[in-house]
């Protein structure tokens, strides 16, 4: 049986281990010791990594009661070895942890939703059974770092049987006995495997990025502590970047940034209204010697394509294909009469390397060809 030295000390961060037992598994070498800091994944949790003497741990599992540590290379059974968890990686964790503890325990105390979901990977979520507005969120999130600011002891404990009974606490399982208990003093009390923060302070801060309606509830994204600090970092610079491209003042970033969109949208609307005549003029000027023809213009999208081919076939009837791009991939819009159409498209795919389709007197898509192979094929 391992020693879990994790449970008695969250901010252990070196230790002496013997190796009770080194089995190959797959690339690994899954490795006992009769006592570890490596925190197990778990709850929510991913595991701590770190180094056995000099050989990397990369993951950390418990199955059946077992602590496996997941090594690069084969140890020596027997052998006392000085072990060192990633702490940064580990002190991360237990911002997340702390702080997804003091969410939950608020959203319970004044809304009454339980926590249904829990995930602290590269990004951590929460999920709750019931629906959150983005007013109700921004008041738990201030309660939250109020809890912070107060630097409340967090203590985890294993209460007897008797104690468990009278203790009100939050728990997805039904647990009977050995229960785990971590409580934020007037915040939260809840069954968690998990390391923690000594005291909230630790924490730094907790900000609710993002929510989302999930399963008839509310999915949170947060992040505490250094990937708080992260994200604001990382935000605050785009911010500051998109000023100073706008020469506007971080506080009238959005407006301008609207005032920039809007701005594009009328000189797009009013680009599409000046191709639209532009192709009508072409199409005006168009004087076909056959009934069907391949016209070709550089810079026209799919849309303007159809544009196109229906005022070709307007002005002169027949069979009407627009064409833009480059020999090996040109898109295309044929218009004509539905029947003369749809004969002329299946022998048009069978001669070519067509890809598309359509009904109702038009047919789109791209072709793979030369465009002297399409003039060819449309002058036959």
């Amino acid at each position: 049986m391992t020693e879990k030295l994790y449970d008695k000390d969250s901010h252990l961060k070196e230790f002496e281990g013997t190796v009770l037992s080194c089995e190959k598994i797959g690339e690994k070498y899954a490795v006992t010791l009769n006592k570890t800091a490596f925190f197990p994944e778990g709850g929510g949790q991913q595991s701590d990594r770190g180094y056995i003497g000099d050989t990397y741990v990369s993951d950390v599992q418990i199955k059946n009661g077992v602590i496996l540590h997941f090594a690069d290379k084969p140890l020596n059974i027997g052998q006392a070895y000085k072990c060192k968890i990633d702490f940064d990686f580990r002190f991360r964790n237990m911002q997340n942890h702390s702080g997804e503890h003091i969410i939950s325990g608020i959203v319970h105390k004044l809304y009454g939703f339980n926590n249904v979901g829990f995930h602290l990977g590269t990004e951590m979520t929460v999920d709750f059974d019931g629906e959150l507005t983005r007013r109700q969120l921004d008041e738990v999130e201030d309660l939250a770092n109020k809890a912070v600011y107060e630097n409340l002891p967090v203590k985890a404990y294993y209460p007897t049987g008797e104690e468990l009974k009278s203790l009100d606490y939050r728990s997805k399982l039904d647990l009977k006995e050995n229960v785990r208990i971590v409580e934020i003093k007037g915040v939260d009390v809840c069954a968690c495997c998990a390391p923690h923060v000594k005291a909230t302070g630790e924490i730094g801060v907790i900000k609710i990025l993002d929510f989302e309606k999930y399963k008839g509830g509310v999915r949170l994204l947060v992040r505490c502590g250094r990937d708080a600090l992260s994200d604001y970092r990382e935000k605050y610079r785009n911010i500051l970047e998109i000023s100073n491209l706008l020469s506007a003042k971080q506080p009238d970033a959005s407006a301008a940034v609207v005032k920039l969109n809007n701005q594009l949208s009328a000189e797009k609307e009013e680009t599409a209204a000046l191709k639209k005549r532009l192709i009508a003029e072409m199409a005006a000027g168009f004087a076909p010697k056959t009934d069907k023809t391949a016209v070709f213009e550089d810079g026209l999208d799919i849309k303007e394509l159809q544009l196109l081919a229906d005022a070709l076939c307007s002005n002169a009837g027949g069979i009407r294909g627009a064409f833009s791009g480059k020999d090996g991939a040109f898109s295309f819009a044929i218009c004509g009469e539905e029947t003369a159409l749809n004969t002329f498209f299946i022998e048009f795919k069978a001669a070519l390397t067509v890809r598309g389709g359509g009904r109702n007197g038009i047919r789109q898509g791209t072709v793979s060809d030369t465009r002297e192979k399409i003039e060819s094929f449309f002058d036959r």
